[in-house]
């Protein structure tokens, strides 16, 4: 059986964009993007140090999301993709595998996360389980 490895990253809300709102001007989205792929890239650089440089060369990636408990009635957990892409971007710039294109990285596969994040804050559980090129269900390999 195939070890998953767990990565939670907070993001507070000021960081929170989802798919239905607006982004507001160009550079003020391209700055918003740049802080999740730093954000990405130290809590990539932080766990992989924990674990002795650990990294990937196929994976699947499953993200579970945590809501806060007053958005998590009408909450679409693939809506999270604009806040996980470059979270995800950031685990690339850190080593945690060598692409994040699907040659490398089955996924990611957003879910809901049965656990409520605290008030003011989601997080995104990033769950990695390694494969190998072979596991590929597609035939893509």
């Amino acid at each position: 059986m195939n070890t998953t490895h767990v990565i939670v990253v907070e993001i507070p809300k000021p960081l929170w964009k989802n798919d239905n709102g607006s982004h507001g001007n160009w550079y003020a989205h391209n700055r918003l993007m740049q802080t999740l792929k730093r954000l990405g890239w130290a809590e990539a650089a932080d766990w992989r140090n924990r674990h002795d440089g650990v990294s990937f060369e196929h994976c699947r990636l499953d993200v579970y999301v945590q809501y806060p408990p007053n958005g998590r009635s009408r909450a679409d957990p693939s809506n999270a993709d604009n806040v996980g892409k470059p979270i995800i971007d950031g685990f690339t710039k850190a080593g945690l595998w060598p692409d994040d294109n699907w040659r490398h990285v089955e996924g990611p596969f957003y879910r809901m996360s049965p656990t409520i994040a605290p008030k003011g804050l989601h997080r995104l559980e990033f769950h990695i389980t390694e494969t190998t090129e072979g596991d590929d269900k597609h035939g893509q390999a």
